[in-house]
C-alpha cells in the first residue's frame, strides 16, 4: 500500500498543497512550527476520520474557512481515491468520488501507523486512552470489530440508563447482558489475536533497536482470564455480568466489562513504567509500531504507510540506521524533521520543505 497524490486545502495552517510522495521514502524537513506535523495529520485523517491530536474537527479548519478538504490516491492493487471534506456539521467522506454513508466503508482502505514524541505519554495515561489506542489498531483491518464495539457501546449506554432507575427490570437487564456478552466475546477474541500478533514480533524488533536482551511484551488486561477459551467467552461474560449486577445496581453503573479492559508494556516481565529508561520506553513503542505494521500484513496482505514525527532526532546514529534498515522490507514511509543526515539521502527518495504551510522540493 502506497499513497501516491496527496492534496490538502484550508487544513490547519495549509491554505492549498499537493505533493506527489516516494512510494520508499520522503524526507519533510523544515524549522518547527511550520506544518509538518500537519501534513502527517492529514494522512493519519485519511486513514481513520479523525486527527490523532484533537478530537475536536472544526480546530483542523484553517481560520476564517468554513471547510477543509483532504483527498489522496492509495494504490493497493488498484488505485483508489480518498476525499474527505470537515465543515462545520461534521465531515463528508467519499471513495473514488462516490459519497459513503459509514466511516466503516471508509476506515482501512488506507492504513497509516504513525509513531509521534506524544507517544511516550501512553505509558502514564488513563487506560480509556490504550483502550483507544487498542481500538484504533485493530479497527483499521477490521470493520466487524468496529460493529461489534459500536454494538457493544450502545447496549452499555442502555445497561447504564436501565441502572439508573429507582427498581431496574432485571428480566430487561438479562436480555441486554445476552446481546452485550456476544457483542463483547467478539471484541476479545479480536484483541487477544492482536497482541499476540505483536508478542510475535515485538521482541525482536526491540533487541534489534535498542541492542538490549530483554524481552518485550504487550499485556492484555481483560475483563475474562486468558485461560478461558474462545468458545467459552460469551458464556463466561454472561456469568460475568449477572454476578456483577447486583453492586452495579447499587452504584448505577457497569462496573466490569470490556470497557474497563487494558494493556500494558513489559521488558522481562517488569511493567515498562516502573524498570524502563526513557530510551528503553522509545525503543519499546518504536518495536510496537512495528509489529503492528506486520500485524497489518499478516491480517490484510499488505504493508502500512509508516510515519516519523520527529523521531530520529532522538536516536544515536546506530539506532537511525537500525531503524531505517527495518522499515524498508519495503514499506513507504513519511518522515518529518528540522533536518536529516546524508546517508538518507541515496536511492529512493524524495526531499520536501515545510515554511509557513507551503511545501516545496520533490514534486511539490
Amino acid at each position: 500500500m502506497i499513497v501516491t497524490d496527496l492534496r490538502i486545502r484550508n487544513f490547519r495552517n495549509y491554505e492549498t498543497a499537493t505533493i506527489r510522495l516516494s512510494p520508499t521514502i520522503n524526507l519533510i524537513s523544515g524549522p518547527n512550527a511550520q506544518g509538518k506535523t500537519n501534513l502527517l495529520e492529514s494522512l493519519v485523517y485519511l486513514s481513520l476520520t479523525r486527527s490523532f491530536r484533537t478530537m475536536n474537527d472544526s480546530l483542523l479548519i484553517r481560520s476564517g474557512c468554513e471547510f477543509a478538504n483532504l483527498a489522496c490516491v492509495v494504490h493497493d492493487q488498484k488505485d483508489i481515491r480518498l476525499d474527505a471534506v470537515i465543515h462545520s456539521s461534521g465531515k463528508t467522506l467519499s471513495v473514488n468520488r462516490s459519497p459513503v454513508k459509514k466511516t466503516s466503508e471508509f476506515v482501512g482502505l488506507l492504513n497509516t501507523v504513525l509513531f509521534s514524541p506524544d507517544d511516550l505519554g501512553i505509558f502514564l495515561d488513563a487506560p480509556r486512552d490504550r483502550r483507544r489506542l487498542l481500538d484504533q489498531e485493530i479497527t483499521k483491518v477490521s470493520s466487524g470489530y468496529l460493529f461489534a464495539l459500536k454494538g457493544y457501546r450502545s447496549l452499555l449506554k442502555d445497561r447504564n440508563s436501565l441502572l439508573k432507575q429507582f427498581h431496574p427490570d432485571e428480566s430487561y437487564l438479562e436480555v441486554l447482558e445476552e446481546c452485550m456478552a456476544d457483542a463483547a466475546a467478539s471484541v476479545i477474541r479480536e484483541r487477544r489475536a492482536f497482541v499476540q500478533s505483536v508478542n510475535r514480533n515485538l521482541t525482536g524488533f526491540y533487541q534489534k533497536l535498542a541492542l538490549d536482551p530483554l524481552q518485550a511484551d504487550l499485556n492484555y488486561h481483560s475483563c475474562i482470564p486468558d485461560d478461558v477459551p474462545e468458545e467459552g467467552l460469551k458464556e463466561a461474560l454472561v456469568r460475568l455480568f449477572a454476578e456483577s449486577r447486583a453492586k452495579d445496581i447499587e452504584f448505577k453503573s457497569t462496573g466490569n466489562g470490556i470497557h474497563r479492559e487494558d494493556i500494558s508494556f513489559s521488558l522481562n516481565g517488569e511493567n515498562v513504567i516502573n524498570s524502563a529508561s526513557q530510551g528503553q520506553k522509545r525503543m519499546v513503542l518504536l518495536a510496537f509500531k512495528l509489529a503492528i505494521i506486520r500485524y497489518i500484513e499478516e491480517t490484510r496482505h499488505t504493508r502500512a504507510v509508516l510515519l516519523l514525527d520527529d523521531v530520529l532526532s532522538e536516536l544515536d546514529r546506530e539506532r537511525q540506521k537500525t531503524l531505517m534498515a527495518l522499515i524498508q522490507q519495503p514499506c513507504q514511509c513519511v518522515i518529518t524533521g528540522t533536518e536529516f543526515p546524508d546517508y538518507l539521502k541515496t536511492g529512493d527518495y524524495r526531499e520536501f520543505c515545510v515554511e509557513e504551510g507551503t511545501i516545496t522540493g520533490g514534486n511539490a
